[in-house]
């Protein structure tokens, strides 16, 4: 019997050492996906219980226009084909 594991060794070496690499990439991979979504959030105050459509488009609106300034024109255009409300 052959009593020389190097071979064995060097694989399992090998496998822990990738697997704690990718451990180490999903943690900084986290970290940076909650930080950024913690620096992206959108704060608004959206009634739940609201039944009329036209206040919940007017406040998503005014969200895109807040978000966006330079595509105010583009957004009334588009309002406007559709007929969702009359501009104010």
């Amino acid at each position: 019997m052959l009593k020389n594991k190097k071979a064995q060794v060097g694989e399992t070496a090998t496998w822990i050492i990738a697997t704690v690499v990718l451990v180490v990439i999903l943690i900084v991979f986290l970290f940076i996906s909650i930080s950024l979504s913690k620096i992206k959030s959108l704060k608004a105050d959206i009634k739940a219980n609201s039944e009329d459509t036209t206040d919940w488009i007017s406040l998503k609106t005014e969200m895109a226009y807040s978000i966006n300034p330079e595509n105010k024109n583009r957004i009334e255009l588009w309002i406007s084909k559709e007929g969702i409300h009359d501009e104010q």
